[in-house]
């Protein structure tokens, strides 16, 4: 019996798994409890390695481990926490940039990291979209037909009545509110020669 059990347990080291032994080929006595126990690691053993082979591809779901099998106790909590971090995955997909992960030492970091910065990568990309609405929120209001006075060139209010003289404003306010424009005023040489004519330049 002891060299069945020397079999098996070489067996198990190496990483196969080995048949059962026969219970029923005259292990009987004091070697029995021996070979049930041997039997029993066997079974644990092919239960983790059937386990752990789709867990180690990523595949998370139809796979379980029974109750008793305690020496599978870490992979079914690794299994736990992959699936706990692939939910948490799927909602920063969504948009939760809120989620962390704190049970995972340096992948935990990096994971952290990554979600810090596609929050922060998203706040400038929606700042920049801001001011690019803004920027043609200014644009939209410049477009169309104005009404200018064609002698003092003042212009009218968008819908207002042209009667009215104070929905008439100066071009430079009208221009100043709706734009970053800003005025400074001089005068042209043609206006200079028409209002002042006894200036020489």
């Amino acid at each position: 019996m002891n060299k069945i059990v020397l079999e098996k347990l070489t067996s198990l080291l190496q990483g196969g798994i080995p048949a059962k032994i026969d219970l029923d080929a005259g292990n009987e006595g004091a070697d029995r409890p021996l070979a049930e126990t041997v039997n029993q690691l066997i079974d644990f053993m092919q239960e983790i390695h059937a386990f752990i082979v789709p867990l180690s591809k990523g595949e998370l779901h139809d796979i379980r481990i029974q109750p008793g099998n305690f020496l599978a106790s870490p992979f079914k909590e690794l299994h736990s926490r992959l699936r706990h971090l692939t939910w948490q995955a799927t909602r920063v997909a969504q948009g939760d940039y809120e989620q962390r992960v704190d049970f995972m030492g340096d992948f935990s970091e990096a994971f952290n990291s990554m979600i810090r910065s596609l929050k922060q990568k998203e706040k400038m990309l929606r700042d920049k979209i801001d001011e690019l609405e803004k920027a043609l929120a200014h644009i939209s209001r410049l477009e169309g037909i104005l009404p200018i006075c064609s002698h003092c060139k003042k212009i009218r209010l968008e819908d207002t009545d042209p009667k009215i003289q104070e929905n008439w404003i100066p071009i430079e306010i009208y221009l100043c509110t709706r734009t970053e424009a800003l005025f400074s005023h001089s005068i042209c040489p043609e206006c200079v020669k028409k209002l002042y004519p006894w200036l020489k330049r």
